[in-house]
């Protein structure tokens, strides 16, 4: 009997060890989830931080990259405006060739028929002036000779001067096309290699929005998956909490922070020169996203912020606003615009309420919704718009 009482007694020490076993682990182990818990959703904050950081990013780079796309097209259909305009004037050349060929022909031709008549018309066959006169049998048939002659010499030399007159006024056409071609030739060359510039951004910026559209795919599987990670922890402390009053003790609940997110800086670029250094350096910041009231790079330009910004780089002073930008230089008629002029637009006012710069060929670069882009002046919504132009670099 005394021994199935020390067994009895064991048991209940055994038991009751276990219990207190129990009692101390679980709430370790409980601690220990409530980490991992705690973590996990600091990571699940981060991630979120993380995800909305690249959908900025993949938003910026998307407009940027349709907007250098639309500056390729207006580029192209600049270029291709260019291409017609050099096919019409070789085409003018052309003619004016094949009408000086025709003009020499005819002169050989008048050569030619001067000399039949000439034999046709003496008997002798004389196809001289002086051998015509020589032949005549009396001083009046001699007078006749000389009358005819000078008639026939007089038409001759009219049509020579003629002649003379159409050569030299087709040769002055030609220098003047030639001329024509020389500069449309320059321009096209310019915009050609602006285009391809232009393509090359547009091709990277395309390979930075693939890239950007990826690390955000891996951040939203990465996001789904700390999720999911932070939703297992949890199923294991109520798990823990069972066990816990099954043992009872108590959990403690669970706890999490939100996690932060960075910004960034820009930098500037001097330049200095006339028109083509400030069309080389606006062309710099193609993409940059519209930003109202904007002036610098970052995070954006508007219309007149931006027009600004390009010229004081290269030492012009102008004023703020495109309605105050207006006064400022000297005014251009439409038919006189030239590289480096601003062009204004009345759009959500009467008054010069935008502003670009004038490019060449109806074309200007702005900064319009879309960003820093090259745009088409001929099309319908600009065309429409159109206000005046003024000239702030000296010739």
């Amino acid at each position: 009997m005394k021994n199935i009482r020390l067994i009895h007694s064991k048991v209940i020490v055994s038991i009751i060890g276990v219990l207190l076993f129990t009692a101390t682990a679980v709430p370790a182990r409980a601690d220990n989830l409530q980490q991992q818990l705690h973590q996990s959703q600091q990571q699940v904050n981060q991630l979120k931080g993380t995800l909305n950081a690249q959908k900025n990013k993949v938003s910026t780079a998307t407009t940027q990259v349709l907007t250098l796309k639309q500056s390729v097209q207006a580029l192209n259909n600049s270029i291709a405006r260019d291409q017609v305009l050099l096919t019409d004037e070789q085409h003018h050349l052309q003619e004016l060739e094949d009408q000086q060929q025709k003009l020499e022909v005819e002169r050989q031709e008048h050569i030619k028929a001067l000399g039949k008549f000439l034999k046709s018309n003496y008997e002798d066959g004389a196809s001289t002036y002086l051998a015509v006169l020589l032949d005549a049998t009396s001083l009046p048939d001699f007078i006749e000779r000389a009358d005819k002659i000078q008639m026939i010499v007089g038409t001759y030399g009219k049509l020579q001067k003629e002649i003379i007159a159409l050569n030299e006024t087709m040769n002055t056409q030609k220098e003047s096309i030639n001329q024509k071609k020389a500069s449309i030739q320059v321009a096209l060359q310019d915009k050609e290699q602006t285009q391809q510039a232009v393509q090359q951004a547009l091709d990277k910026q395309k390979a930075v929005l693939a890239q950007l559209s990826a690390n955000e795919k891996a951040t939203v599987n990465a996001s789904l998956s700390a999720q999911a990670n932070v939703s297992r922890i949890k199923k294991l402390i109520e798990q823990e909490a069972l066990e816990a009053a099954y043992a009872k003790n108590s959990a403690n609940s669970a706890t999490s922070s939100p996690a932060g997110s960075g910004g960034g800086v820009a930098g500037t670029v001097k330049v200095s020169g006339g028109a083509k250094q400030i069309l080389s350096f606006a062309a710099k910041f193609l993409g940059t996203p519209y930003v109202w009231g904007g002036t610098s790079p970052s995070p954006g330009f508007d219309c007149s912020g931006y027009v600004q910004y390009v010229y004081r780089q290269a030492g012009i002073s102008l004023n703020r606003t495109s309605e105050q930008q207006f006064n400022n230089g000297v005014s251009v008629s439409r038919s006189e615009l030239r590289a480096g002029d601003l062009v204004f637009f009345h759009t959500y006012s009467s008054g010069a309420s935008h502003v670009g710069i004038y490019v060449g060929n109806n074309t200007m670069i702005n900064s319009s919704n879309g960003g820093v882009s090259y745009d088409d002046m001929t099309n319908s919504y600009w065309k429409a718009r159109y206000l005046g132009a003024r000239r702030v670099i000296a010739p």
